[in-house]
């Protein structure tokens, strides 16, 4: 079968940042190693982007409409494509179609810049002039990117594997029905108009590498990250709508004005809470962060912890170390923050430790340092829909490696 024009399609998509499947991802992969010469282009291009040294910003503002003309306006007729200020020639690939062409040279020109791809991911510390590039990323075996898993656990303590389950009505609960819809979503719908006679709670606990999202009774939507949990009433019947979290998960929450919402949250001994009326944030609350974080995409909230809380506005994040002192932070990056939710990484100066937290909960590998690894810092932007070598293989520099032995990935300078 000809997958040219899926080629094309798909490169538009990478182009426009938006999520590949995964059996688009696969069909990039195989066209990369269908021959030598792809794989070096690509090196080529990332070889090639110490020129921006000002990160995305200054690509998108200055420097996006010009690569994008001088690409345009040479690559069929001249074979070139536009590095910043100069031009490098291209190494000859077979080409199905004109059209397919001028989308790979622009599409790879802009992950060159932008890091959108993950071969393209740039590292903020610099490589060394004279040194030989890094090896590849020693790995006896991979690790596949996690899903949609979930157990669901009834009020009467029945749990119900949601990997395994079809889609359709689960269970009744109460006046509600619990259904399963595709693509990793649970809803509650009203099967009649009696009341419950008592408070009844389920339970949505994703594992490592799993994440799963959910309606609640009231339309608001939670998407529930990887290692996390969630408690909520079947039906909210109180003057307030209350569940409780540990993790982190992203809420989009139904506006009743009559009826506050609130998150109490879960973070070893510590407890706080979220108070909103209809708005968008996202918790990050782990036992293994140094802090507790609540971010604002838009709305109002307020956080609330041992007397002390903090009013937020959007692109504002309240900040709980571990020594239990509140802060809030301005205009943090929203983008990187709720990644997770579009299916990303999003690495903003994301430091080493950072970072390799993130990949253990979501590919259910045990991080280990071999001795002292140098300062490092991430920029770029990464699919969570790849193997885990494939991510390991853009991060890595010449002053970190890693080795990944069964479910055991080994971080050596």
């Amino acid at each position: 079968m000809d997958h040219s024009f899926d080629i094309d399609r798909i490169l538009l998509k990478y182009i426009r940042e938006e999520a590949l499947s995964p059996e688009e991802t696969v069909l990039l992969q195989e066209w990369l190693q269908a021959g030598e010469g792809r794989e070096a282009m690509i090196q080529q291009f990332r070889n090639e982007t110490g020129w921006v040294k000002d990160g995305l910003k200054q690509m998108q503002q200055t420097a996006h409409s010009r690569i994008w003309d001088k690409v345009s306006g040479r690559i069929e007729d001249e074979g070139y494509w536009a590095t910043g200020t100069a031009v490098a020639p291209v190494i000859p690939l077979p080409r199905p179609h004109r059209a397919w062409w001028r989308y790979l040279a622009a599409a790879t020109v802009i992950f060159a810049v932008a890091g959108t791809a993950f071969w393209i991911l740039q590292q903020r510390s610099a490589a060394v002039p004279g040194k030989p590039a890094p090896a590849p990323v020693a790995a006896a075996a991979d690790a596949r990117p996690g899903g949609n898993r979930a157990i669901l656990t009834l009020s009467n303590g029945q749990q119900i594997n949601l990997d395994s389950t079809g889609n359709g009505v689960l269970a009744a609960q109460g006046n509600m029905n619990v259904t399963k819809l595709a693509d990793g979503q649970l809803a509650y719908n009203k099967a009649s108009d009696e009341k419950p006679t008592a408070p009844a709670f389920n339970v949505l606990s994703t594992p490592r590498a799993g994440q799963f999202s959910l309606t609640l009774p009231d339309g608001s939507r939670v998407w529930l990250n990887n290692a996390s949990s969630l408690r909520y009433p079947i039906a909210f019947t109180g003057a307030s709508r209350v569940v409780e979290l540990t993790g982190e998960a992203y809420f989009e929450i139904a506006k009743d004005a009559s009826h506050p919402f609130r998150v109490a949250i879960r973070r070893g001994a510590s407890a706080s809470t979220i108070e909103v009326l209809g708005t968008a944030f996202n918790i990050m609350a782990y036992d293994d962060e140094n802090a507790e974080r609540t971010t604002l995409v838009e709305g109002s909230v307020r956080f609330i912890h041992a007397g002390a809380s903090a009013l937020l506005k959007p692109e504002e994040q309240s900040v709980l170390d571990e020594h239990g002192s509140l802060k809030t932070l301005r205009q943090v990056n929203v983008a990187e923050i709720t990644a997770w939710k579009n299916g990303y990484f999003h690495f903003d100066h994301a430091s080493l430790e950072t970072t390799m937290r993130q990949l253990a909960r979501w590919y259910d590998v045990d991080v280990e340092y071999a001795s002292t690894i140098p300062a490092q810092e991430f920029m770029g932007k990464i699919q969570r829909n790849l193997p885990l070598s494939a991510v390991l293989k853009g991060l890595e520099n010449e002053r970190v490696h890693f080795i990944l032995e069964g479910r055991t990935l080994l971080v050596k300078p």
